[in-house]
This record gives structure tokens, C-alpha cells and sequence, in this order.
């Protein structure tokens, strides 16, 4: 059926059992794959910097620069603050749209669009300053003493947001649960560790940092993107007909729900 036919007002509304979700670990491997290449072309344009001399050496440096996932302004910072600032569109687009639990959807979408700016400027790392002076107390040092506020500030978002995610569906569910646990592996867990090989190396950089930033940004951005995935699964599509509309479980009591689209 031609798409024009699910824009006809004289034509019959779709059939619900026509309608299936946009499915989630196809959109989540591919975003995945985007990152893993941007890592890729990072390690590759490193190791070749480092194995170089003249010209070469320099202009593989500066390839370096692009995709390299511990800066900032660069390839590498844009696609993941990409990401967040779809999630976070895509999050208040689900909150205009009268589901349940609207002031969640919110927060999500504040949270998301936040993220968004702070993946690009490192908003999180001005928290050192609170950070420090906790860290004063502590018996080890740790290198970024932001993490003392950033974990429980982490905990708190994710306690408000735990009744919106046990409300979805569970594919949904699963998948922001598993996008957010890949996220702070990255974000808390691996942060940490980078943060004791600075210590240990006298807060030089090293390729030892270097690698394990790697594998932190690879973490952020694949539990962003299965999270992300999780979202989109919440929209339904009738292929037949050309039709989008949101997962009715998402949706308040006795609204309707459908969208057309070209």
C-alpha cells in the first residue's frame, strides 16, 4: 500500500496487531559499531603517530587529535554528546505526547540534554572542588576527585528515574537498565582507575591512560547508545501502511495514541 493511503482520512485505521516496535539491538549495534570505529581510527592514528617520523608522523597526530576520545571539540566529542542530545529530544518529543509518568520523562529529557552540553564542555569536572575537599578525608588519594560528588549525584537521577524504566516495556527496560550500567562502568568505574594511573605516573599522561580512556569512552558511549535504543524500540511502526506511533504502555490511561507519516 503506497504511503499516501495512511494519510487518507477515508481510510481505515490501522490494525494494532499491525503495528510492531522499531527494533532495539539493530539500532544499538549500529550506534555501537560508530563508536568502536571511532575508537579504532584513534588507537590505529596513535600507534602510527608514535611508530613515525616528519610529516607523517604529524599528520597522523593530528587524525589523532580528531577521533581522539579523551578531548574534547573533536569528532569523538560530538558524536557522543550526539547521542545524548537525540535521547534527550527524543525524551521530551515522548513527554509532549501525554504519556504516563509526564514529569519523568522530563527529568529524562533535562538529564539527556544536559549530558549533552557536559560531554562536550566537561561540566562535571568543575565538581573537583567540592571533590577535593572530601577527597581531604579520604585514607587513599584517587585522581579525579569529582567522582566523590558525580557518584552520588548519579544515584539520585537514576533512584527518581527507576519508576519511569520499570514502567516501560520490558525490552525497554532491560535496555536502559543495561545502557545505564555499561554507562557508569565507564563513567565511575574506569574514571577511577584512570585516575590512579595518573597518580601513579606522577599525573603524566601516558599510553597506559591513554588505552584505558579508550576503553571508558567506549563504555559511555555504547551504554548511551543501547539506552538511546531502548527509547526508540518505545516507537511503533506499521510498515503497510507507513504509520509511526508510541508504544500504548507508555501512554496515560484513555488517551489515544498514532501518528501518520509520509
Amino acid at each position: 500500500m503506497p504511503p499516501e493511503t495512511a494519510r487518507d482520512p477515508d481510510a481505515a485505521p490501522p490494525s494494532p496487531e499491525a503495528f510492531r516496535p522499531l527494533t532495539l539491538h539493530r539500532v544499538a549495534l549500529w550506534l555501537i559499531v560508530v563508536a568502536v570505529v571511532i575508537i579504532l581510527i584513534a588507537l590505529a592514528s596513535l600507534l602510527g603517530h608514535q611508530r613515525t617520523e616528519g610529516r607523517l608522523s604529524a599528520n597522523l597526530h593530528v587524525l589523532f587529535w580528531y577521533f581522539d576520545v579523551g578531548r574534547e571539540y573533536n569528532l569523538a566529542t560530538w558524536y557522543n554528546s550526539g547521542l545524548w542530545l537525540v535521547m534527550g529530544a527524543l525524551a521530551a518529543v515522548i513527554a509532549v505526547a501525554r504519556p504516563a509518568l509526564p514529569r519523568s520523562w522530563w527529568l529524562l529529557a533535562v538529564v539527556a540534554l544536559f549530558a549533552s552540553v557536559d560531554e562536550y564542555l566537561e561540566v562535571h569536572e568543575r565538581l573537583d572542588v567540592p571533590g577535593d575537599m572530601l577527597a581531604q578525608h579520604l585514607p587513599v588519594e584517587i585522581g579525579f576527585s569529582w567522582v566523590l560528588v558525580g557518584a552520588p549525584i548519579a544515584l539520585v537521577v537514576g533512584a527518581l528515574l527507576l519508576r519511569l524504566v520499570l514502567s516501560l516495556p520490558r525490552r525497554a527496560t532491560v535496555g536502559i537498565l543495561l545502557g545505564g550500567t555499561l554507562f557508569l562502568a565507564g563513567a565511575i568505574g574506569v574514571e577511577t582507575i584512570n585516575g590512579r594511573i595518573l597518580l601513579a605516573n606522577d599525573m603524566v599522561v601516558n599510553n597506559a591512560y591513554i588505552y584505558s580512556t579508550m576503553v571508558e569512552e567506549l563504555l559511555e558511549m555504547s551504554g548511551v547508545a543501547v539506552a538511546l535504543s531502548a527509547l526508540v524500540s518505545l516507537i511503533q511502526h506499521d510498515a503497510g501502511r507507513g504509520v509511526l506511533r508510541l508504544d500504548p504502555a507508555v501512554q496515560a490511561r484513555g488517551v489515544g495514541v498514532g501518528a501518520t507519516v509520509p
